[in-house]
């Protein structure tokens, strides 16, 4: 009989203990799920999905969201406060169709510009404008305060390894991409086709 219950929606600890709980299931199930792997797999989704929340709540007073931002302090980043629309899609993740969008109601607020390269006629490049920069500057003590307190508790050590861990994970993730078939891809229809010979057997 199928559970009419509501999915967990309280706590993040109760969330995370739920997921670990149907991951065990599931191996129970099927006896090849790797639960440690698989679960720290899922936690890692589940805590960037909070943290975005978090931040898009510090954001929306502002008229800003997560991927605003991002733009914002790419640009803020930059010696020059200049980038390319391409560099921007590929940093905050954003088809160049999205990114003319968002990038469009960025100026319309006048905290970017956009403007032909002098190296390039044909390329454009955004700049982030006096308004932009002193919003990203008013911005920054509340997302650094709360990205220190998601770590309070951590000693610094740990926080290090942390991230010598996860660049681990990503660069593996990498590996095994290279090998993977692109979505929609058909082996069959990428193997060459039999010869006579081959035929013939």
């Amino acid at each position: 009989m199928t559970s009419n219950a509501s999915p967990v929606s309280g706590p993040l600890e109760l969330r995370a203990a739920e997921i670990e709980a149907a991951v065990a299931r599931t191996a129970a199930r099927f006896s090849e799920v790797p639960i440690i792997e698989t679960s720290i797999l899922r936690l890692l989704t589940l805590m960037g999905r909070e943290i975005s929340a978090l931040l898009e709540e510090s954001l929306r007073p502002h008229g800003l969201n997560e991927t605003d931002f991002r733009i914002l302090m790419c640009l803020f980043s930059q010696p020059d406060g200049v980038a390319h629309p391409s560099d921007l899609c590929a940093y905050v993740a954003q088809s160049p169709a999205n990114m003319t969008r968002v990038a469009d109601g960025l100026c319309e607020r006048g905290l970017i510009t956009r403007v032909a390269s002098e190296e390039d006629r044909r390329r454009t490049i955004i700049r982030i404008t006096a308004d932009g920069e002193a919003l990203a500057r008013s911005l920054l003590p509340d997302t650094t305060a709360r990205t220190r307190a998601i770590f309070t508790g951590m000693p610094p050590p740990a926080r290090r390894a942390l991230l010598g861990q996860l660049r681990a994970i990503i660069a593996q993730i990498d590996r095994q991409t290279q090998h993977w078939p692109a979505p929609g891809y058909d082996a069959s229809e990428a193997a060459p086709r039999a010869g006579p010979v081959d035929q013939a057997g």
